[in-house]
């Protein structure tokens, strides 16, 4: 396993949820800035940042290097994004 990746749950064949750490390139970035969703065909589900989840995530949601995401999507497309 990738030390960036800290959990993964299968949710069918082809989809499944990761918790990852925040690309170093998306860092002081913000969610629409990056336009995660269309470019990467990938859902940001949730933050957690010091053990708290947080779940509103929004266009103007900023990503720091002490968060990890957990993200929903095609297999494929979290393995390539994320370099698994």
């Amino acid at each position: 396993t990738d030390d960036h990746i800290l959990d993964y749950m299968e949710v069918d064949a082809s989809h499944a949820i990761f918790e990852v750490e925040v690309p170093k390139e998306w860092i002081g970035k913000t969610v629409g800035e990056l336009d995660i969703r269309k470019k990467y065909n990938v859902n940001i589900m949730a933050l957690r940042c010091n053990g708290v989840l947080d779940m509103n995530i929004a266009s103007e949601t900023l990503l720091g290097d002490d968060q990890t995401m957990l993200v929903l999507g095609n297999i494929k497309n979290i393995q390539k994004q994320f370099h698994i």
